[in-house]
């Protein structure tokens, strides 16, 4: 069946443009797009996702819980944070993020990060 996936950002060009390009990778499916930590949660527990993409711009308390929940409820899912700044970036590495990048990255990078992760 391949990967599945959820996207978690709000509406817009971000997030349509992880939309297109998890689309190119054919062993990943995307099963979800929420744009906040509790529709996040709901679908992690009901879609069982093996790679959640989040942005960051959510606020920090909310990132810290949601990765705290994924992670302890599915540990196995893989989780990657892009982050606005070294500050988010400390606040997802230390909640349990497994990949963080700092927003200006290379799309080439995330790729990586994707398949590091799920091979």
């Amino acid at each position: 069946m391949g990967e599945l996936t959820l996207i978690v950002a709000r509406p817009g060009r971000l997030r349509d443009a992880l939309s297109a390009l998890l689309a190119t990778i054919p062993r990943l499916k995307i099963v979800g797009q929420a744009e906040d930590g509790p529709s996040a949660l709901k679908m992690v527990a009901e879609r069982h996702p093996t790679l959640v993409l989040l942005d960051s711009t959510l606020p920090d308390d909310e990132v810290r819980a949601m990765l705290g929940q994924i992670k302890a409820k599915q540990p196995q899912t893989r989780c990657i944070v892009l982050a606005g700044n070294s500050r988010q970036q400390q606040v997802a590495q230390h909640a349990g993020a497994d990949e963080v990048l700092l927003k200006g990255y290379l799309t080439a990078n995330l790729l990586t990060s994707i398949e590091k992760l799920l091979s």
